[in-house]
């Protein structure tokens, strides 16, 4: 098993360009973990130094990075604008803009999918379907392409959220197609190279699958879809479907088993994918992840459990074992927020804008320490820790960024 891990991880590590520290949601390998060291983690009555802050309008886009400059995208005035600033100052760089509604839909609507970069290319999809390549460093468009025109797309009810994954000189992303639900394109030309599946589209990003990468895994409105990169023949499949076919959270692999949850009733599961029919070992409705993604620590999860709605108060913010089912422990007091590992530290940034620092120690929850960095209701953007600096946005626009590591 630890000899199945690490050539996963090796391998998609080398395929990822050593100058990119965070280049697509979730980090390096899309789990909200960050190895980088020197996050701070005595402060006393002091408070992280505010290094800069931008309006990058509505949305849920949460921030990447490369070369010293990050990315995001978010809503004004009747347009989605993806933003390339300095990581260091704040300064704007240079911004693309184009068409797009506001799409509130039981919240402050905007942008909803995180941009993928890979060398000096960056990829941006609308929650309306809008797809772009652009020069990562001077914002040209290198090519455009519209999800629901050119490949007969179905929008889902919240919109086009997923991060495109980035493999060699190709991208992958959902449709939610009757007629490939999942494409694979040219990354330096928007040309098709392959279609699979029928499944409307759901909320998560892809990841890859297997001992050399070589497969793809889609948490969609169906559930599970496991794919073959080089031609998108599905290989496994794993029922999962929920209410309003909301599967957002971010599935945890664990060898060949793989953790998904869900809100509105359906909860966890933990399913093995080994046989030819892939079963679960456990499941679960004490777990259920809305939007906010698991992060893991060995065998251990730590994710937040609610919905929004009038009883998302009662969310809670929960350590379990993987492997069995079973809660260690549970604490209340940050709502639907979201979840990051920096090596052995949780990061958690409450949906009422307050960030916490905590031990990730599977026998009992001690928060370090908790400052309030931004403000509003809904804040569901995951931040990005990167170079010692925390990048920190609200639902309403504004983009922190926090001196919080020894790194400059």
């Amino acid at each position: 098993m630890r000899i199945y891990v690490y050539l996963f991880y090796l391998f998609y590590a080398n395929c990822l360009p050593a100058k990119i520290d965070w280049p697509n949601f979730g980090g390096p390998l899309r789990n909200q973990v960050s190895n980088e060291s020197g996050l701070r983690l005595d402060w006393k009555n002091e408070e992280p130094a505010k290094l800069w802050s931008f309006d990058v309008g509505l949305g849920y886009s949460s921030v990447v990075e490369s070369s010293g400059y990050c990315y995001t995208q978010g809503y004004k005035e009747g347009r989605n604008t993806l933003y390339c600033l300095d990581l260091v100052n704040g300064k704007l760089k240079w911004k693309h803009s184009y068409p797009c509604s506001k799409d509130p839909k039981y919240f402050d609507g905007g942008s909803r999918a995180t941009p993928s970069i890979r060398e000096d290319k960056i990829y941006v999809c609308s929650h309306e379907g809008a797809l772009y390549a652009l020069d990562s460093l001077s914002g040209k468009i290198i090519w455009t392409k519209n999800i629901i025109k050119d490949f007969d797309g179905k929008r889902p009810m919240w919109g086009f959220s997923g991060s495109p994954l980035l493999v060699d000189n190709k991208i992958i992303l959902e449709t939610g197609s009757s007629n490939g639900s999942l494409i694979c394109l040219n990354s330096l030309t928007g040309d098709l190279i392959w279609k699979s599946g029928t499944s409307e589209a759901g909320y998560a990003s892809p990841i890859l699958y297997g001992e050399k990468s070589d497969q793809v895994v889609v948490f969609n409105n169906f559930g599970v879809l496991i794919h073959n990169i080089e031609n998108g023949e599905i290989l496994k499949r794993y029922n999962h479907s929920t209410r309003y076919g909301i599967n957002a959270a971010q599935p945890i692999i664990m060898g060949e088993k793989i953790f998904i949850s869900s809100a509105y009733g359906k909860g966890a599961a933990f399913v093995n994918f080994a046989p030819r029919l892939p079963s679960s070992i456990w499941e679960s409705e004490s777990f259920s992840c809305q939007m906010a993604s698991l992060v893991r620590k060995g065998k251990f999860g730590y994710g937040i459990h609610g919905q929004a709605g009038a009883r998302s108060e009662q969310s809670k913010f929960f350590c379990l074992d993987l492997e069995n089912g079973r809660e260690k422990w549970s604490v209340k007091g940050y709502g639907l927020g979201t979840v990051l590992l920096v090596q052995d530290t949780l990061v958690i940034l409450s949906d009422t804008g307050e960030l916490s620092l905590a031990n990730s120690s599977p026998d009992t929850f001690t928060e370090l320490v908790r400052f309030q960095v931004l403000s509003g209701k809904t804040n569901w953007t995951p931040p990005t820790y990167i170079k010692g600096k925390m990048l920190c946005r609200s639902s309403k626009g504004k983009l922190v960024c926090l001196q919080m590591g020894d790194n400059k």
